[in-house]
């Protein structure tokens, strides 16, 4: 896996994730936009830490484990995300 793979995952993921919460809107109505909001907020800065995290790798840090930690993390914050897209659903 090389850097430019994991940042178009970080970045398309994210493309989706807000999409879906948009398409959320659209056929829910806009009662719940605020909530809406601070997901697309949340995935933004998930997406501007993640990216950040990946240019700027410590020094003395293994890459391949490192990377591996940052991936994991990355993906543990999107599905949160979507967990909480799928609640407001419930609701």
């Amino acid at each position: 896996m090389n850097l430019r793979d994991i940042k178009k995952d970080v970045e398309f993921l994210v493309a989706e994730l807000v999409d879906d919460c948009f398409i959320y809107l659209e056929l829910n109505g806009e009662e719940k936009m605020d909530k809406v909001g601070e997901i697309i907020g949340d995935a933004l800065d998930l997406q501007d830490d993640t990216m950040d995290k990946i240019n700027h790798r410590p020094e003395g840090e293994k890459a391949d484990k490192y990377y591996k930690a940052i991936t994991k993390e990355f993906f543990a914050g999107i599905d949160s995300l979507y967990e909480r897209l799928s609640d407001l659903s419930k609701k």
